[in-house]
């Protein structure tokens, strides 16, 4: 590894958060000191020490590598002579073809400049906003070796710059679709992340692979082969509108009939069709057989289905539905024209729910700093009744305590009075000193 050596992804964030100046990087980030030890040994920071601490400070040399993207002592790349393609074996030098001009002018091909990357400071932000704007759960479909590669750049430089209270994650290194979620960090999301990340294997996400499932089984729906390949002109077309807001239509391969799921703003709906019935008069014909044979009167009027589709999106809750919103033909507007409005509404519906989510976790945060106001004033409360306790104890202690030295005192002077007599009084007195005095 040469000082002049590129940066990575972490390296190059690093120096550039100490190049700005705003967040210093100090030994009080102890998970950041291998990286600037590297861009130490580099020459691009140093790390002065004062009061056993150090701070790192950026180098001419690390301004530099800012300002161009490469290290100042980094050598220039020597042109490669040109040579024939295919010089024959044996033929001396002086007999050999000279190059062409072509072949002289022929740029090496380390002297062609890469394309430069963009800088992550500039890469996060922006895949944390896009992560944001598809609900918190990103999915790029199927990408290819390129494109996940960037991704995964990206996530790198992206991680630092997630919101207070969430954690990027990412899924899909290798294969199949290219997820990014951004999670609380207080766990509520984290079954949520596991469903996305473990369904991809279980579902069908493959827009040609829906359409083709639901044509071989729409048993699902309560229609009727006439207006089917409307139903599934429909499902694409949903598909196609959800698709630049991160959206994405799949069917589950556990279950039997295959209902389409649509995912957009980061909510699941299940779609449904019926197709309205229509009332006709009921004319017998000849040769018709009664439907039971104790039937005795001809039915009037008879259901045939009417061509008019009505769609259905419930979001599951639990095991129920909790919310359930229809659109149907009408006179003036067929579904076709109405998917701008079903999008519309779906939007709502979400904004609707993050709001409640907002509020509850709110209200569950205003809770527990009750909880928490309470049980200090509780702890308070104890914490006086404990130091009251003793200081009555120690007061009792105390006046025991002075109780006792005032008897010792009391019984040591009637000792020395005793003790006094006693030696005031002659030997053959046996009163002992009281009535010899």
């Amino acid at each position: 590894m040469h000082r002049w050596s590129p940066l990575n992804d972490r390296q190059l964030v690093l120096l550039t958060r100490i190049g700005e100046g705003v967040d210093p990087v100090t030994s009080d980030t102890p998970e950041l000191a291998v990286t600037a030890k590297a861009l130490k040994e580099r020459g691009h920071i140093v790390m002065p020490k004062e009061g056993g601490k150090w701070r790192a400070e950026i180098t001419d040399a690390g301004r530099f590598y800012l300002q161009h993207g490469h290290h100042p002592d980094r050598p220039e790349p020597a042109p490669r002579k040109s040579r024939p393609a295919n010089p024959e074996p044996g033929q001396p030098e002086s007999d050999r073809p000279e190059p062409t001009a072509a072949a002289q002018r022929k740029p090496s091909a380390r002297s062609v400049a890469k394309t430069p990357r963009p800088s992550p400071v500039a890469v996060g932000p922006a895949l944390i906003a896009e992560v944001q704007q598809a609900g918190r759960f990103l999915r790029i479909p199927d990408p290819d070796e390129a494109v996940r590669a960037r991704y995964r750049r990206a996530f790198d430089a992206a991680r630092q710059f997630a919101p207070a209270g969430y954690h990027l994650k990412y899924s899909g290194r290798a294969k199949g679709d290219f997820f990014l979620g951004l999670l609380r960090v207080t766990g509520e999301d984290d079954t949520e992340w596991n469903r996305i990340r473990l369904a991809r294997s279980r579902v069908i996400t493959d827009l040609d692979d829906v359409i083709a499932a639901v044509t071989t089984d729409h048993s699902a729906f309560e229609v009727s082969d006439e207006v089917l390949p409307r139903v599934l002109s429909l499902l694409r077309l949903l598909a196609e509108q959800v698709l630049p807001l991160h959206g994405e239509m799949s069917v589950s391969k556990k279950r039997k009939q295959p209902r389409p799921l649509l995912t957009v703003h980061g909510r699941t709906y299940e779609i449904g069709f019926k197709e309205r019935q229509k009332q006709v008069r009921y004319v017998p014909k000849k040769g018709d057989r009664r439907t039971y044979d104790w039937q005795r009167v001809t039915p009037a009027h008879r259901f045939e289905p009417s061509g008019e589709l009505e769609l259905q999106l419930a979001q599951q809750q639990g095991y129920n539905y909790g919310w359930k919103k229809e659109w149907g033909d009408t006179a003036k507007k067929p579904l076709e024209d109405q998917v701008g409005s079903v999008l519309r509404a779906l939007k709502v519906r979400a904004e609707e729910q993050e709001r409640a989510r907002l509020e509850r976790e709110a209200e569950q945060e205003r809770a527990r700093l009750g909880r928490e106001t309470e049980q200090r004033r509780q702890q308070e409360e104890r914490e006086r009744q404990e130091a009251e306790r003793r200081q009555l104890e120690a007061e009792q202690r105390e006046r025991a305590q002075r109780e006792w030295e005032a008897a010792v005192g009391v019984a040591s002077i009637k000792a020395v009075d005793a003790n006094r007599a006693e030696l005031r009084c002659p030997p053959e007195c046996g009163h002992r000193g009281s009535c010899c005095e």
